[in-house]
């Protein structure tokens, strides 16, 4: 089922079980973890063509990740009754899918590594680890408060 989502909504939030995936027709959907928390990071941006759920929905687990709307969006909302069909009939995006899920696994991996190296030479300490992204790439915080309260999708 096709959507339209506003800016500013909450289309995912970390934590909650959600069977639905979504794929991006237009607009732009950022990616959080600790959204609206003092450990708020921003873990990227994603457009068109891109799938934001797919993760909860495929390991049947809780939202890794709050996704909320940078811009007014269109979705195309896979819900988990609707995968089996959706997957066989649209192969590019089961394969684009898999694809990133992939790159994900060598990107942690890399990361993993550079912290282990860093504590090994003595340059970072567990609790002052801080991931790559900051919270300051956010339209939606200033001075890392948040500025606007925000609708929620679900």
């Amino acid at each position: 089922m096709m959507m339209k989502i506003p800016e500013g909504t909450v289309i995912i939030r970390e934590g909650e079980v959600s069977m639905d995936m979504y794929k991006i027709i237009s607009g732009h959907v950022e990616l959080y973890t600790g959204y609206r928390t003092k450990k708020e990071t921003i873990l990227g941006i994603q457009s068109k063509d891109s799938f934001i759920g797919e993760v909860g929905l495929l390991a049947q687990k809780p939202a890794i990740y709050t996704a909320v709307a940078y811009s007014d969006v269109v979705v195309l909302r896979i819900t988990m009754t609707e995968i089996d069909l959706y997957m066989e009939e649209n192969h590019r995006d089961a394969m684009a899918i898999m694809t990133k899920m992939a790159q994900a696994m060598y990107s942690l991996k890399y990361s993993m590594d550079s912290f282990v190296d860093d504590l090994m030479k003595g340059n970072a300490a567990p609790s002052s680890y801080k991931g790559f992204f900051s919270k300051s790439f956010s339209k939606y915080n200033v001075d890392g408060e948040a500025s606007t309260k925000y609708k929620t999708l679900h």
